[in-house]
């Protein structure tokens, strides 16, 4: 697994960075993280996941999968925001199904971005 999390104090991020192919479990492990980081759970900082040279190994149902846990979690991430940076066709467009539905159905503000420098100023605004 070739990912690192990193926390911006100033501008009240973490940052999720994730090369190579990303199953469902890595991403699973990286909100086992985020779940266990005050920052996240009580500071309210926002996540900026950067898959740019990666892929989304994952298979149609990934996205109901996902937004099914973010519904157990609702009350941690109803209202914030996660930027997913994304240069990968097939991975954009599989982030872009789940930030609809988990926007709809648990509040949690997901969008998709090809460049870190829209990403940092949609998450910070």
């Amino acid at each position: 697994m070739n990912y690192s999390i990193e926390i911006d104090h100033n501008l009240k991020i973490i940052r999720y960075k994730h090369t190579g192919l990303i199953k469902d479990e890595d991403i699973a492990k990286a909100w086992q993280t985020f779940l266990s980081m005050k920052e996240f759970t009580e500071s309210k900082y926002n996540l900026l996941s950067d898959y740019r040279g990666s892929k989304l190994d994952m298979d149609i149902k990934s996205p109901d999968r996902i937004v099914n846990f973010m519904m157990s979690i609702e009350p941690i991430v109803r209202g914030k925001k996660q930027s997913l940076i994304l240069d990968d066709p097939y991975s954009t467009a599989g982030s872009v199904m789940f930030s609809e539905k988990v926007n709809k159905k648990v509040g949690f503000k997901v969008r998709v971005f090809s460049t870190e420098k829209a990403a940092i100023e949609w998450t910070t605004s």
